[in-house]
């Protein structure tokens, strides 16, 4: 009768943790990294001239403008945008077509980054930036 209860404690303990930590990892969200007015993702693009590709855009409404703007992650299919906690982090992909793993604030709608990639599925498609 005791193993029956070790066995018992133990299955529950491993089930415990083990979604904990699955919720520790987050989910994924996939989107596009632009400037939050989402000026460079318009059709044109709303970029000063001379400014031609979406990286530059991108870049000058993060840095150069007054007040500097922040990166988030556009999803272009839902029209869902999402700030992102870490912006140093994201600055790599700027202008890409990302995967970004985290967990999401709901009230604020930022994204505690715990893990970012580019979007293997946009390579395979052809519809990276």
């Amino acid at each position: 009768m005791n193993r029956f209860f070790v066995g018992i404690t133990g299955l529950l303990l491993t089930m415990f943790f083990g979604v904990s930590n699955l919720a520790a990892q987050g989910k994924t969200f996939k989107g596009e990294i632009t400037d939050d007015k989402l000026n460079c993702i318009q059709t044109p693009m709303k970029a000063p001239e001379g400014i031609k590709d979406k990286y530059s855009c991108v870049v000058y409404w993060a840095h150069f403008v007054q007040p500097p703007g922040k990166f988030v992650l556009y999803n272009a299919a839902t029209k869902i945008t999402y700030q992102l906690d870490d912006q140093n982090l994201v600055q790599p992909y700027v202008a890409e077509k990302v995967e970004v793993t985290g967990t999401l604030d709901a009230g604020t709608k930022t994204i505690k980054i715990t893990g970012i990639k580019v979007d293997d599925d946009a390579y395979k498609t052809g519809t990276r930036s």
